[in-house]
């Protein structure tokens, strides 16, 4: 009997740090459904059925990155550690938009690219070039999704928009509201004719400020007079801060989602080492920037206000 015990013992060491089979995480809140003219609500106004677009176009950042900027197919979703980019991306996986585009059954075209610092001149880190698609604009989704700033101008047959994320007390948020309609209406003009428009928010990510209060406030104006115009265009509007808000907050928190964590799985964004031993229920891949499971409950978040709202 004595010569059993160490061997219990030593099975129950060496399986230790075993992940037993977790559900996967679940989007657990709703919508905040609204309509322009009022205070930031999720607004699908008349854009049509996801079902209707054949096309999805994506600007943004580091969380719309797909690891290509020229709309071109992304490369597979796969990690090599101890690279900690899977296929380019900035988390582990797929990112939202790559879920959306799936579900749908759409094509998609990213042109989102991480880090751009922009300052309100002509001369900007890194250029982002949108080259002239013959895509029908009726089935073609164009989706905004950055930040704060944009910036954008145009030369010959191209446009191109320089996007950043710029802090919640940046003195410029006043101005940047204006800045995405502007670039909502580049967009619905020569060449590319766009119009379909959704602009998604999440510039707090959990922590708001007087500020970023304000520009939300004046974006969703922005947005509403655009809505209200003679453009004939056809703009929704998504705030995924009641997805973050529920995650970091306690109501529902983030044990409702499935979430086991909400620190990031890794230390910093240079490797896998050192990583957590169960990324699919991490909230962060990286400080700040979400896990391909997050990015799921993302798509599912916009699915639902096509559903709901």
């Amino acid at each position: 009997m004595c010569s059993i015990i160490p061997l219990l013992l030593l099975s129950v060491s060496l399986t230790k740090a075993t992940v037993l089979p977790r559900a996967d995480v679940t989007l657990a809140v709703k919508p905040v459904c609204g309509s322009f003219g009022g205070s930031p609500k999720d607004v699908k106004g008349t854009l049509p059925a996801l079902s209707a677009f054949k096309t999805i176009v994506t600007f943004g950042d580091s969380y719309s990155d797909g690891g290509k900027y020229d709309g071109s197919a992304l490369n597979d979703p796969v990690l090599h550690p101890p690279n900690p980019s899977a296929g380019g991306r900035y988390t582990n996986g797929p990112i939202w938009a790559e879920y959306l585009a799936n579900t749908t059954g759409a094509v998609l075209m990213d042109y989102a690219v991480s880090g751009q610092v922009v300052i309100l001149t002509r001369h900007f880190s890194k250029h982002l070039y949108f080259p002239y698609q013959k895509n029908d604009p009726a089935t073609t989704l164009h989706i905004l999704f950055f930040g704060i700033d944009i910036l954008s101008s145009s030369s010959g047959r191209f446009t191109y928009l320089a996007l950043s994320c710029v802090r919640n007390g940046d003195s410029s948020l006043s101005n940047q509201a204006g800045n995405i309609a502007y670039t909502i209406l580049r967009l619905s003009s020569s060449p590319v004719f766009g119009k379909n428009f959704l602009v998604i928010d999440n510039h707090g990510r959990g922590t708001e400020t007087p500020a970023g209060a304000a520009y939300k406030t004046e974006l969703f104006k922005e947005l509403s007079s655009l809505s209200a115009s003679s453009y004939g265009l056809s703009i929704g509007f998504i705030d995924l801060s009641t997805v973050w808000n529920g995650v970091l907050g306690t109501s529902p928190g983030a044990a409702a989602f499935g979430y086991t964590s909400t620190n990031p799985c890794l230390a910093s964004p240079a490797t896998t080492i050192g990583s957590c031993v169960d990324p699919d229920h991490a909230f962060y891949w990286f400080p700040l920037n979400p896990t391909t499971a997050t990015h799921r409950i993302m798509s599912d978040y916009i699915q639902a206000v096509w559903v709901q709202c």
